[in-house]
């Protein structure tokens, strides 16, 4: 049976990006929640990115992938060569800004909802304007219908990616991934 987990970034000892945004616009996680998983349009401009320390007080750009700004994703270059099979169908690239001298980050939306996957009955949920907030998630194994990475149309920000997904992110020794949220299926 495939595993599901939720797409996340470790904290421990990489160093992960935030929006360096003026008080009076959207930050780029409302303004993707706000999209519902829907491309976004003409109107997107690149948002300036700034490293946060890691657990450890590391601050440097030695990692392939921050999801501190879930559901907008960042992924390094060396990330988008080794997953961009799987990245592209499923997403948006946008252009990101960082200070960052050697390595290059692209802002990554995923578009590829699926519905029917989220178990009503059995998981924990609160309900917003916006979507579900979820605390405890089961999802319906036969209606995940992709291999690698999708959102649920109920879920506001959550990202989910499979074993296989997970697999090659090891293949790659790509950084910044964490794995440790194992999904419930039912």
């Amino acid at each position: 049976m495939t595993k599901i987990y939720l797409l996340r970034t470790t904290l421990r000892d990489t160093s992960f990006f935030m929006q360096d945004c003026p008080e009076e616009e959207r930050g780029i996680m409302q303004r993707a929640v706000r999209q519902r998983w829907k491309p976004f349009g003409d109107d997107y401009q690149p948002i300036k990115l700034e490293l946060g320390r890691s657990d450890s007080g590391k601050k440097n750009y030695q990692f392939d992938f921050s999801g501190f700004l879930n559901p907008f994703l960042v992924f390094s270059e060396s990330a988008l060569t080794a997953l961009a099979d799987i990245l592209e169908p499923r997403g948006q690239l946008l252009p990101v800004i960082t200070e960052s001298k050697r390595k290059q980050f692209f802002g990554y939306y995923p578009t590829n909802s699926l519905s029917g996957c989220f178990d009503k009955e059995k998981s924990i949920y609160d309900e917003w304007p916006n979507g579900l907030m979820i605390r405890k998630l089961f999802l319906i194994a036969e209606n995940i219908t992709d291999e690698y990475l999708f959102s649920i149309e109920e879920s506001i920000s959550g990202v989910f990616v499979t074993d296989k997904f997970k697999q090659r992110v090891e293949d790659a020794n790509l950084l910044g991934f964490d794995f440790s949220t194992e999904i419930a299926i039912s």
